[in-house]
């Protein structure tokens, strides 16, 4: 089907849905790449690099000056090789950093202002929900190194966020309200749990302890995502690749919904049985998984 110029397609057997983006292809690393590209010398995201990137949309910090010019400490450009119209991509500061949990706090924390920003502009413009995700590392399908995040607009729900809705409405109690299992941390409101449910070894969890349909996009929900990070790293090494989604209520929706980060360490290939019967594989326990990540903060 194509919905809005896109070409969107869908199993008629299993109604899985996919995206036919043959443009994306040419983006580095495409197909292939397993091993980093560090070169700050020619990275599009280090500062004094503005030119190499699309106009920026959003930038954070710059005291004075022009757009596209360095001074800022977070920056918001156009995804250069797009998924979905208004696909964007956050840069974590100006310097070269890989990795979220090594970003500056100071810079860290004004990451999620940005998303704030981009998810109310989005909305306003009409999109139905928007996404924030983080890449870290080839093997979760980050193009380029330097520490950045995407900020994904879609015209409709995407299927896993409605599945969700659909699963908090039928639900007789929140599952995400607590008592939580296999807790590592919790600070601010926020509790960062490996769920029994993990998919991946060393699946991280953090939502909030109260019921809250929307994230607020603050310096705590970026001080538990560094924190989950660097615990990770600690447990499994830097060169750990890994993707973080926020799943909350899309703007305008009804209905119950507990907002929460999905953190999935890149460690095991799905093969067969996640690719043939839809049924995950996990090798870790989630309560060891706990244990040992809560003994590394």
């Amino acid at each position: 089907m194509n919905q809005g110029g896109l070409d969107l397609r869908q199993s008629p057997i299993s109604g899985e849905t996919v995206l036919i983006v043959p443009g994306r292809a040419g983006r580095p690393g495409a197909i292939g790449r397993t091993t980093r590209i560090a070169d700050a010398s020619t990275c599009p995201f280090c500062a004094g690099h503005e030119a190499l990137t699309p106009p920026e949309v959003e930038a954070l910090g710059r005291a004075d000056g022009m757009p596209d010019t360095p001074g800022w400490a977070v920056r918001v450009v156009p995804n250069k090789y797009p998924a979905f119209p208004g696909h964007e991509v956050v840069v974590h500061g100006p310097d070269h950093v890989l990795s979220v949990a090594d970003v500056d706090p100071g810079v860290w924390e004004l990451v999620p202002e940005a998303w704030r920003r981009r998810r109310a502009a989005h909305e306003a413009a009409g999109a139905a929900c928007v996404l924030i995700v983080i890449n870290e590392g080839p093997a979760a399908g980050a193009s380029l190194d330097h520490s950045h995040s995407q900020v994904v607009p879609f015209g409709a729900t995407p299927p896993v966020v409605a599945r969700e809705q659909e699963a908090f409405a039928s639900a007789g109690r929140c599952a995400l309200c607590g008592p939580h299992e296999h807790v590592i941390a919790e600070r601010d409101g926020l509790v960062t749990f490996a769920p029994p449910w993990s998919r991946l070894p060393y699946e991280t969890w953090i939502a909030p302890r109260a019921h809250e349909e929307r994230s607020p996009l603050d310096a705590p929900v970026a001080r538990a995502l560094q924190d989950a990070v660097s615990r990770l790293r600690a447990l499994l090494g830097d060169e750990l690749a890994w993707n973080a989604i926020l799943h909350e209520q899309p703007g305008g929706s009804d209905g119950p919904f507990h907002w929460h980060i999905e953190l999935l360490p890149r460690l095991t290939v799905q093969a067969s049985i996640e690719i043939g019967a839809g049924i995950w594989v996990n090798v870790v326990d989630p309560a060891r998984a706990a244990g040992e990540l809560s003994g590394v903060g």
